[in-house]
């Protein structure tokens, strides 16, 4: 090829290239890209890397985290661009970013959560400062915001901001507080159907107490706010739908999210047991100790307390992991192993699998985590048969559900669920696999997508 030939030819590929960059180009400015369909079915993520989706949570801790990663995780999986925005981040290697980017704007955060406690009246506190997050880049730039617990970090006032954003908004109910005047669990009080007032956590309780104004707060923000309202469990949907707050809302059943290759049995359950200490001729029974779980008395340990107590003691014996009281006042003589606060999923892993039975005797549970990381396990759980509990234990076959707030119908599921571990487990494992991210994902990118799709329209 002489050289006049071989200089057109190069010219012919720059025309050609400029050509094509500028269609390219000209085709992405101008096209109405919410208006694409993102989803089309699951596997066949044909736009869905433009989707972004950002978390909002308070804190890197506690079981509503825990549902934040997940789904963050499960969202990542299907190519869902996702990130999380917390006011606190304690461990540096968890997911997510902290919205300050300085100390001083993090403790004047601080300041602002020992303002509202000043002005808390028992166990209900108004909440008048929070943080604005509307202008932070990652809300912005995100084409679905998606609230999991956000106590101690946005108020009514910090919602309202983002309601004015206009973008989808899905609220995930960790538990009753964002339809309640204030408590996070109403102790089957019912008030929050009618509009709050009167309440029995409150010193200066009335008509108009602090539970009757943060619900009309609720109720005003709610109806310039177009969210979804999302529940792990049928039973805190139907709570829900019967709240004043959330009156003429979607309000939906998601379920929780599970990584099922993390939580799996491990067949050495006597290597586990010597390992942390524990008397590997004796039946474990587990119990997992979060929000102070020895403690609050929704959590219920008064009711494993109880059933111990007619329990033999050479026979049974129990562990205790996460954030127990100093006394737990058990039966004299019944063996226990506090192992603490545990950070590590692997560890927990190991944990939930050198255990006979998992006892979640809660009195209300919007879904129950440690019951469900325990069936992925495969150890079976005996519970009383309230909120999401109720749905993840099949009576018998996967576990027990005790007669509700009977500590003597405990026993017999502790009894029933240690002496029948390996049968009750291998349906216990079968049953926790619907929360894999496989299967639960997809029903959230459904619910977004069709909340994209109205937002063009």
């Amino acid at each position: 090829m002489n050289n006049i030939a071989y200089m057109n030819l190069a010219f012919s590929k720059k025309v050609l290239n400029f050509c094509l960059g500028y269609f390219v180009y000209y085709a992405i400015i101008n096209t109405n890209w919410k208006k694409l369909p993102l989803i089309k079915a699951y596997g066949n993520p044909e736009w869905m890397w433009m989707m972004k989706v950002l978390h909002v949570t308070t804190i890197d801790v506690g079981g509503a985290y825990k549902a934040a990663l997940r789904l963050h995780e499960g969202l990542l999986r299907l190519g869902v661009q996702s990130g999380i925005l917390l006011r606190t981040k304690r461990n540096r290697e968890n997911a997510g970013d902290e919205v300050f980017s300085n100390k001083l704007s993090a403790a004047i955060s601080k300041a602002k959560n020992v303002w509202n406690m000043i002005w808390a009246d028992g166990g209900i506190t108004r909440d008048v400062l929070g943080t604005d997050i509307s202008k932070n880049a990652q809300v912005r730039e995100a084409d679905v915001l998606v609230l999991h617990w956000i106590n101690s970090f946005l108020t009514v006032r910090e919602l309202k901001q983002l309601a004015a954003l206009q973008k989808p908004i899905l609220w995930f109910l960790h538990d009753m507080w964002p339809f309640t005047g204030g408590c996070h669990y109403d102790a089957y009080c019912g008030r929050y159907e009618s509009g709050c007032g009167n309440c029995p956590l409150v010193s200066r309780r009335g008509d108009n107490d602090i539970s009757r104004r943060n619900f009309a707060d609720k109720a005003a923000l709610l109806q310039c706010m177009d969210a979804v309202i999302a529940g792990p469990s049928s039973w805190i949907v139907d709570c829900a739908k019967s709240s004043g707050i959330l009156a003429g809302k979607k309000v939906v059943y998601l379920p929780n999210m599970l990584d099922v290759e993390v939580f799996h049995p491990i067949e050495d359950k006597t290597g586990l047991r010597r390992r942390y200490g524990i008397n590997g001729a004796k039946k474990v029974i587990l119990f997992g100790a979060a929000d102070a779980g020895t403690e609050n008395k929704t959590k219920g340990f008064s009711f494993l307390r109880e059933a111990l107590a007619k329990l033999p003691r050479d026979k049974y014996q129990l562990a205790v992991f996460g954030n127990a009281g100093g006394n737990l006042k058990l039966p004299e003589g019944f063996d226990v192993t506090l192992l603490g606060f545990i950070a590590e999923e692997q560890k927990l892993v190991e944990i939930y699998n050198l255990a006979d039975v998992l006892v979640n005797p809660s009195r209300q549970e919007a879904f129950g985590y440690t019951a469900c990381e325990a069936m992925a396990c495969g150890t079976p759980v005996t519970a009383f048969p309230v909120g999401g509990l109720r749905e993840q234990i099949a009576h018998l076959e996967s576990g027990y559900l005790a007669a509700f707030q009977n500590a003597e119908d405990i026993a017999k599921g502790i009894v029933y669920c240690a002496e029948n571990r390996e049968r009750l487990g291998m349906r216990a494992r079968k049953d926790a696999m619907r929360y894999s991210y496989e299967n639960a994902a997809p029903a959230y990118l459904k619910i977004m997508e069709a909340e994209l799709n109205n937002a063009a329209r």
